[in-house]
């Protein structure tokens, strides 16, 4: 490979190595280049692209004066690298530089995030064509590992998940487990939130494995990490939820019936969605699942649709609600987070919280009689089975 010292170099941030990642590993498209203004156009007055879904072009016009001033002294055959934050992390093999067309931007996979952000995003004046190389292979390696389990199980019936889990509460349980019912394997796809106030990524993707390791069937669930991209998050662009998922194998996509991004409209009085437009294309069933909730007089985690008794009965799962409990060190109520999950979440929001937990554990719970080293995490899930106790109350 050409020094790095020697080539030219283009700063990204971690939304544009996202889709950037996308790309490269082919799961929006069998195209796996950055395009030129041809191919932009073509994407934008087809919607297609060598005869697949695209709802997006793979237009790339770095922004930055720098950046800019970079790009429009590139020719055909140079090679540039990608940095982000001070770390090569690939480089462009350019093709072609051209003038990029901004009426164009409403079909770029860099913009497709814009309209639900509180800032406009950009992309310059120049644009740069050509084949590309990312340096880190994370997600190739998970699509090696999904494509592996698939042809060791002999999965048919796979279906999909978008889960931002932040935090994993026990609607998203039910709703995994009603989803592993009806299908051979279930591929949950962590993605990033866009919330200001989140759970650590690291963290969440943690959850996720405890759960599908110690309370699932084996070998039934994947969890696919999306850690750099947002173009899944808030459920913005459904189109590239069926898109990914049926590329990764997917005959089925499960959501909530308040996905905001599914936009119901009536045409010759049917119903349809957006999601219509490819409908016939990517060979995938989408299944709407009521909303989740628990009820104070059925005594469980019930739908919307099966329980009589209203919503003045009904606790919602709200995220923002369990997170200000969690960022304030209370665990949620069992029936809304399993304490197992409280407590690993509240161990690493809360790292050697207490002074001497060993000795709190000893003078707080009953024990075998044997010394038992004790951590953070093991005096939360006690706690909680205290709070459980219900003789005296």
């Amino acid at each position: 490979m050409t020094s790095a010292r020697k080539n030219s170099e283009i700063s990204i941030n971690t939304e544009v190595y996202g889709a950037l990642e996308l790309i490269k590993n082919k799961i929006l498209s069998n195209f796996s280049a950055l395009m030129d203004d041809e191919q932009i156009k073509e994407v934008a007055k087809k919607g297609y692209f060598n005869g697949e879904p695209m709802p997006y072009s793979f237009g790339f016009a770095p922004f930055g004066e720098v950046n800019q001033n970079i790009a429009s002294k590139l020719h055909a055959g140079q090679r540039v690298n990608l940095n982000m934050d001070g770390k090569i992390v690939g480089h462009i093999d350019v093709a072609k530089v051209f003038k990029f067309d901004e009426s164009m931007r409403a079909k770029n996979i860099f913009l497709a995030n814009e309209s639900n952000s509180e800032m406009s995003l950009n992309l310059g004046k120049y644009g740069i064509s050509g084949e590309f190389e990312l340096y880190d292979e994370s997600l190739q390696i998970s699509k090696d590992a999904l494509n592996e389990l698939i042809k060791e199980s002999g999965a048919k019936k796979i279906t999909a998940v978008f889960l931002t889990a932040d935090p994993f509460n026990r609607a998203h349980e039910r709703l995994v487990r009603m989803t592993i019912d009806k299908a051979d394997l279930v591929v949950v796809f962590l993605i990033r939130t866009r919330e200001e106030r989140h759970i650590d990524y690291e963290i969440r993707k943690q959850v996720l494995d405890f759960f599908n390791q110690n309370y699932l069937p084996t070998k039934k669930v994947f969890v696919f990490a999306l850690k750099n991209t947002t173009l899944f998050s808030s459920h913005a662009n459904p189109t590239l939820e069926c898109i990914a998922a049926s590329r990764l194998g997917a005959n089925k996509l499960v959501i909530g019936q308040n996905h905001s991004g599914i936009g119901i409209f009536f045409d010759h009085n049917e119903v349809h969605t957006i999601l219509d437009i490819y409908k016939n294309d990517l060979n995938l069933d989408v299944i709407v699942l009521p909303e989740l909730v628990y009820c104070n007089k059925c005594k469980t985690l019930v739908s919307t649709k099966s329980c009589p008794h209203g919503q003045h009965h009904q606790i919602k799962y709200h995220p923002d609600v369990i997170k200000e409990l969690l960022f304030n060190g209370i665990m949620p109520p069992a029936i809304l987070v399993r304490p197992e999950i409280s407590a690993l979440i509240l161990s690493k929001l809360y790292v050697n919280r207490f002074k001497d937990i060993q000795k709190l554990c000893d003078d707080l719970f009953v024990n075998s009689g044997l010394l038992e080293n004790k951590t953070d995490r093991d005096f939360y899930e006690e706690l909680m089975k205290l709070y459980q106790t219900s003789s005296l109350t």
